[in-house]
């Protein structure tokens, strides 16, 4: 009699896994952001500097003087609220103390001041964000 010994298969298709893999890479890479791109429209500023600088946080300031929090609007009142939330306790990476001001060209240094002061009074880092040239 012949008798046929079941053996287990030894070798492993890795095909479906390098297919897994590769489309999970395309996915993070198309929902990923390299840069934060801003809901809020403004007309920037003209600057040297060719290199993005993103931030964990951002505060927006339109040419209407209304407020944007992480493109949430907000009153200028409750501003200092959300900078004491973002940098209390003080975070020790300095990327996570850094917050983007994006300010329309048309807002008075009144405002972009009094926003620079309350994210030093929190011992916090702005980055105010410019168009290229």
């Amino acid at each position: 009699m012949f008798r046929r010994r079941l053996q287990p298969q030894s070798d492993f298709a890795l095909a479906s896994i390098a297919d897994m893999v590769f489309l999970l890479l395309i996915y993070f890479m198309l929902t990923s952001s390299f840069v934060t791109q801003a809901g809020v429209q403004v007309q920037l500023p003209q600057g040297r500097s060719t290199q993005p600088s993103p931030a964990p946080h951002s505060i927006t300031i339109t040419a209407k003087g209304e407020w944007y929090w992480d493109n949430q609007r907000i009153k200028k009142a409750d501003l200092e609220g959300y900078i004491r939330a973002a940098l209390t306790p003080l975070p020790k990476d300095l990327h996570a103390r850094t917050i983007t001001l994006r300010a329309d060209k048309s807002v008075t240094m009144e405002e972009v001041a009094y926003a620079i002061s309350l994210i030093a009074e929190y011992r916090g880092a702005v980055v105010i964000a410019t168009k290229r040239p």
